[in-house]
């Protein structure tokens, strides 16, 4: 757990290896294809970008993309990162590809974790993954982690088209006794953004997936570890409570999280798709150096109260919560300053709602 109070340091890191997947999964927020970015880091300047984030004391580094198992010096990566055993490694994957040598590999050099999507059951994860197949993939890789006592999660992202199996996605996590689970909402970018009035939830469905969420805690504790990610939340005490006694305190981009595009761009989270987020690129400047000037995350280190709008300009949370996760909250608003996204606000819009009735 970070400490708000710390200096700021890089303690979470993605590196986005490759934006190449073996996928289109309508909800992808990177927009992937079978195409790497163009002006791709080489395995030496990843390197490079490892051995900075080691000076800067990062703690937790994990692969991404795209799909990492698809840049193929991936296990090369794991190895350097690894020579730091303070260090630790992980991969988030949507599991079609990966062999039960892969996981031995990973496993045998120490790599902490891996996440492994999954969307629904199998007639809507292969909709929504655009991918004959993949759910039966992915529990098999599911199944070979469990084989060789590999530490894994299943990452669900919320959205119309599976919004309504819910109870179901859990029935299946029960049922493969998987024992992570983190469950967030689809932002607005890349195809979930081009799909967005079939891909965003409204804010009763958001309201009653926290309660959703809440509730499966208290039912399934000692069986499967029920995470809420970034975007759900924000100062109340139900939240707060699915938090596990992590107090939310704002956005950590570029505060505590860091993410490198396969290009070398540098932005405060990888989730942050827009080119404003953009501190800039490894190959003009060095990432300790990008990391060690404030102006190059001002939104969040610098960020402006004064700016909020909408419901949060009136918040009495607002200085603490700085409209909560900010992929979520620029994606759909196109501002940092407000979110909607808020199971607080959305609570209190339909108390008054009632009242006024």
């Amino acid at each position: 757990m970070v400490n708000v109070d710390d200096a700021y340091y890089p303690h979470t890191v993605a590196l986005e290896v490759t934006l190449a997947c073996n996928m289109r999964c309508l909800h992808c927020g990177s927009y992937a294809t079978g195409q790497n970015r163009k002006k791709a880091l080489s395995l030496a300047e990843w390197k490079k970008v490892i051995d900075d984030l080691k000076q800067l004391k990062a703690q937790f580094i994990t692969l991404s993309g795209g799909e990492p198992f698809m840049y193929k010096q991936w296990r090369e990566l794991i190895k350097y990162i690894r020579r730091a055993p303070e260090a630790k490694a992980s991969l988030i994957s949507n599991g079609y590809s990966i062999t039960e040598d892969d996981i031995i590999f990973m496993k045998k050099q120490g790599v902490s974790h891996i996440g492994l999507s999954l969307d629904g059951d199998q007639t809507v994860h292969d909709y929504i993954r655009q991918t004959p197949g993949s759910f039966q993939k992915v529990l098999e890789t599911a199944r070979l982690c469990q084989k060789h006592d590999f530490s894994f999660s299943v990452v669900t992202s919320i959205n119309q088209i599976n919004y309504t199996i819910r109870e179901e996605l859990l029935g299946i996590i029960l049922e493969h006794k998987i024992k992570n689970w983190q469950v967030q909402v689809v932002n607005s970018f890349g195809r979930a953004g081009k799909n967005r009035e079939s891909m965003l939830i409204s804010h009763e469905q958001y309201a009653q997936l926290v309660h959703d969420i809440s509730r499966w805690q208290n039912e399934q504790k000692g069986r499967v570890r029920i995470m809420p990610a970034d975007s759900i939340g924000y100062c109340h005490p139900l939240t707060d409570d699915m938090l596990e006694g992590a107090e939310w305190q704002g956005c950590n981009a570029g505060k505590f999280v860091i993410g490198i595009e396969s290009n070398g761009n540098v932005k405060g989270c990888l989730s942050l798709q827009h080119d404003d987020f953009k501190a800039g690129n490894v190959r003009e400047r060095s990432l300790i150096d990008i990391w060690n000037d404030d102006a190059c995350f001002a939104y969040t280190r610098q960020y402006d109260h004064t700016r909020m709008c909408g419901a949060c300009s009136t918040c009495s949370d607002g200085k603490r919560c700085q409209a909560g996760c900010m992929a979520i909250a620029h994606s759909v608003h196109g501002t940092i300053y407000e979110n909607g996204y808020c199971y607080k606000t959305i609570m209190e819009k339909m108390r008054h709602k009632r009242n006024a009735a």
